[in-house]
C-alpha cells in the first residue's frame, strides 16, 4: 500500500498546529518527514499522528517538551523491541523501568487531577447553593 503524503500547510490545518511549531517538533526529532528533490517536507499519516499526540500531551496533559521527547523516544524503542530489532536484554529491562516510571508519573498526575476535579465539584455545589439562596430573597 502506498503512503499518502501531505505538505506542511495541509498538516497545519489537519492538526491545528502552526507550521513553525511543526518545524520545531521536527528539530526536536519527534518525527522525520520525507523530502522532495526540491527539499520540500512531505508528511505521512504517522507524522500527523505524532504531531497530534504531541499537541494532546502538551495541551491536555500539561507535559513539557522534554517529557514528550522522552515519551516519544520510549515509544520508538518499544516498537523496535516488539519488532525484534532490539534484542539486548539490558536495553529491554532498561525500557521496562522507563515504562514503569512513566506509569508512576501518570498516576501522580491522575491524583492531582482528581483533587482538582473534586475541588471544582465542591465549588459548583457551593455556588449553586449561593444562587438558590439569593433567588429565595
Amino acid at each position: 500500500m502506498e503512503n499518502k503524503y501531505y505538505q506542511i500547510d495541509e498538516v497545519a490545518k489537519l492538526t491545528g498546529v502552526t507550521k513553525r511549531t511543526i518545524r520545531y517538533y521536527e528539530d526536536l526529532e519527534l518525527f522525520k518527514p520525507a523530502r522532495t528533490d526540491a527539499s520540500y517536507r512531505l508528511y505521512t499519516e504517522e507524522d500527523i499522528e505524532v504531531i497530534r499526540e504531541v499537541r494532546n500531551l502538551r495541551i491536555k496533559l500539561g507535559m513539557n517538551l522534554a517529557e514528550i521527547q522522552r515519551f516519544i523516544g520510549l515509544k520508538k524503542t518499544i516498537n523496535h523491541i516488539l519488532e525484534g530489532s532490539i534484542k539486548d536484554i539490558d536495553k529491554i529491562r532498561e525500557t521496562e523501568v522507563k515504562v514503569k516510571d512513566l506509569m508512576a508519573l501518570v498516576e501522580e498526575r491522575e491524583e492531582v487531577l482528581k483533587k482538582i476535579k473534586n475541588n471544582c465539584k465542591n465549588y459548583l455545589e457551593k455556588m449553586s447553593r449561593t444562587i438558590e439562596h439569593l433567588e429565595e430573597r
